[in-house]
């Protein structure tokens, strides 16, 4: 998708503010290991073990697929958090319809491929997260913790797990 590369290097950082906003909304910060702005831009989030599926024989299958969702349900929040974040908060503007069916596009693919999900399962999923994450980014007090988190990490260019969650504090009081 075009239209989701970066256009420079404010436009990566705000991508990976949104990543971890979405993360922490989504309560995934446990799986979350620290954000690097000099990474390329598909390992700028640097997540733990965990998140990346690689079958465990001490898991039920029941609970292998249930993780395998959760994590795909993460992955869709932090994908849309990129692009809300940099649309509207950076730019100040709302995401343009093409982009949000190419994003949705992208999830179903992703959903079909990576978990044998349906396609209006996965839809379910998208519209959901989208509709949320619109609220939250959304309100002011997001974009006042949005702005300060991407000043860190680009004064910073690397924070930790523990620097993230320090950093987004304050979203758990709007």
């Amino acid at each position: 998708m075009e239209k989701l590369s970066y256009t420079n290097e404010d436009d990566k950082c705000y991508g990976a503010t949104g990543m971890a906003i979405g993360i922490v909304v989504f309560d995934g910060e446990d799986k979350l290991a620290g954000v690097g702005l000099d990474a390329d831009p598909g390992d700028m989030m640097e997540m733990h073990s965990s998140f990346y599926f690689s079958g465990n024989p001490g898991l039920s299958a029941k609970s292998a697929w249930a993780e395998m969702r959760e994590n795909f349900s993460l992955s869709v929040a932090m994908m849309i958090s990129n692009v809300m974040c940099r649309r509207m908060v950076l730019d100040r503007t709302l995401v343009a319809p093409e982009v949000r069916q190419g994003l949705q596009d992208t999830v179903v693919e992703e959903g079909r491929d990576a978990c044998s999900l349906e396609e209006d399962e996965v839809r379910r999923i998208f519209d959901k997260e989208y509709t949320y994450l619109f609220r939250v980014f959304n309100h002011q007090g997001v974009h006042r913790v949005a702005h300060e988190f991407a000043d860190a990490l680009k004064r910073r260019r690397h924070l930790s797990r523990l620097e993230v969650l320090e950093e987004l504090r304050a979203l758990s009081s709007l």
